[in-house]
């Protein structure tokens, strides 16, 4: 037997896989009949909810048709009663889930926005601030002046119609200068002294600088051709300490030994018209009244003197005091003198009774070098602590600090609109001050911001209006830094209705107690 006729070959083998074998279909006709029947016996029957969703497209089988035909009314009933009660429950609960899920999304936003606001102002805030602060603050006062050579200035004045202000220095040089809030402005420049410049001042109307210097001589200026008009070289036979113009044309000077001369520039002979010796010191300060009759002097014995210039003799003179009198004042409509003492004290005088002093206020810390009255009752001092004090007077308190040195002050003046005053002081500078803020009467000065205990309570107010800064300081007070937080809301006030509650129950409350007693 051949291999060939054994194995069909390879090109028989798909044709024959491809016919249909006749004992496969023999099998498929016996087997699937009896298969049917006994599923159809073995199947229950299955309750399928009828949604509309569940209907098919296609026709359904005739099987599942028997089937869904045998289920009873009844049934159907049920059925459709649980389905719906089922789908409303779910369209409920759905319906909830979504009201809160909203509920929530619209807290979320509103949170987010208010957050997002409240940043938003705060950012705006905040760029507000830096674009102020970045802004260039409007000038409120002149720029300070400096000497030519950086030395100790001596005294300074200003004058009466315009903006000038005359300077001197320790080394003979006079300088003035147009100031203003933008910049200052050198005018002239006079070396008329040889030695130390100790006194300037301008006239009443401001045509003529007189100069006095420690060399002894006085110098009378033309402040429009600033030219010298005339000049007294040995005025005094002592370094002339102080100087003063009491009208047009008479002017007094005052030395280290106490002299105190009376001039008058009309006389063609350079003699005084009176001249004074009651004092053994230096005459610190001269001051006169709007009559120019009385000039009266301070000296460094401690010592107040007037003296009647047309009857040329002395009209009283003060105990001897326990320090140096360096300055003095004009208060209350020129009824009154008030004196500074380097001791710190102050004492007030009337005027024509300069015996003894009326009245005294003796709070400073350090000693008191110059003076300045700028109102009726207000005056600023000048301080060897480097301060520059406003002072109320009737009732005597502290308003506050205007200024400040590092080194002692020296001088004051004011101009002549009256809202700067100019200071000196050894560290060779002048500053102004701008003290327009007096007129204001709806400033609150002094106004405390904590509270103190009733031990310290004196002492911490004394330091407390000692250290008070006023505007026109560059330093802030510590109160000020709570300034913008909100002050505790006053409590209502009980209306009669509320008392007559009040005292019933109060009655009430008495009468119970006393029962149970």
């Amino acid at each position: 037997m051949s291999l060939s006729n054994s194995f069909p070959t390879a090109e028989r083998m798909p044709e024959e896989q491809n016919e249909p074998s006749s004992t496969d279909e023999d099998e498929e006709s016996l087997f699937l009949p009896q298969a049917k029947e006994v599923f159809a016996q073995r199947r229950k029957p299955v309750v399928i909810p009828r949604f509309p969703e569940n209907f098919p497209d296609e026709e359904i089988n005739s099987d599942e048709e028997d089937v869904d035909d045998s289920l009873t009314d009844e049934e159907d009933e049920l059925s459709n009663e649980e389905t719906s009660e089922i789908a409303k429950a779910t369209t409920d609960s759905s319906e909830e889930e979504q009201e809160d899920e909203e509920e929530i999304q619209n807290q979320g936003e509103s949170i987010e926005q208010l957050a997002a606001g409240r940043e938003e102002k705060e950012d705006d805030d905040i760029i507000v601030a830096i674009c102020n602060a970045a802004k260039p603050q409007e000038k409120t006062k002149p720029p300070d002046l400096r000497t030519s050579l950086n030395c100790m200035v001596t005294d300074i004045s200003f004058h009466p119609n315009e903006e000038l202000i005359a300077m001197s220095d320790i080394e003979g040089e006079i300088t003035c200068y147009k100031y203003g809030n933008e910049e200052n402005e050198l005018l002239h420049t006079l070396n008329h002294h040889k030695k130390s410049c100790r006194a300037l001042t301008f006239n009443h109307d401001g045509a003529l600088l007189f100069s006095a210097s420690k060399d002894k001589s006085v110098v009378i200026t033309d402040t429009e051709t600033m030219k010298v008009t005339q000049s007294f070289c040995k005025a005094h036979s002592s370094p002339i300490y102080s100087l003063l113009c009491m009208d047009a044309n008479i002017w007094a000077s005052g030395d280290d030994d106490g002299v105190v001369k009376v001039w008058d520039k009309r006389r063609s002979v350079q003699k005084p018209v009176a001249e004074f010796k009651e004092m053994d010191e230096f005459v610190s300060s001269m001051i006169t009244d709007s009559g120019s009759r009385l000039l009266v002097c301070t000296s460094g014995e401690g010592t107040l003197t007037a003296f009647n210039t047309r009857r040329k003799k002395m009209e009283g003179q003060s105990e001897v005091y326990p320090s140096e009198m360096n300055c003095a004042g004009l208060i209350r409509q020129e009824t009154k003198v008030i004196a500074g003492l380097g001791n710190g004290n102050m004492y007030i005088f009337d005027w024509k009774a300069f015996g003894y002093h009326s009245d005294a206020f003796g709070d400073h810390p350090s000693a008191i070098n110059c003076m300045l009255p700028i109102m009726d009752n207000i005056v600023i001092t000048g301080c060897d602590d480097g301060k520059i004090r406003a002072i109320s007077l009737f009732p005597h308190r502290f308003l506050g600090v205007v200024g400040h040195h590092k080194f002692p002050i020296e001088r004051l003046d004011i101009s002549t609109c009256g809202h700067y005053i100019a200071s000196t002081s050894h560290d060779g500078r002048v500053r102004f001050w701008n003290i327009s803020y007096f007129e204001n009467p709806d400033l609150k000065l002094m106004e405390s911001t904590t509270k103190k205990s009733v031990r310290n309570k004196k002492r911490s107010l004394r330091k407390e209006k000692l250290g008070f800064q006023l505007p026109s300081s560059k330093r802030r007070n510590k109160g000020d830094f709570f300034a913008g937080f909100a002050e505790p809301e006053p409590e209502p006030e009980a209306g009669p209705a509320e008392e007559a509650e009040n005292e019933s129950e109060s009655e009430s409350d008495i009468e119970s107690s006393s029962d149970s007693d």
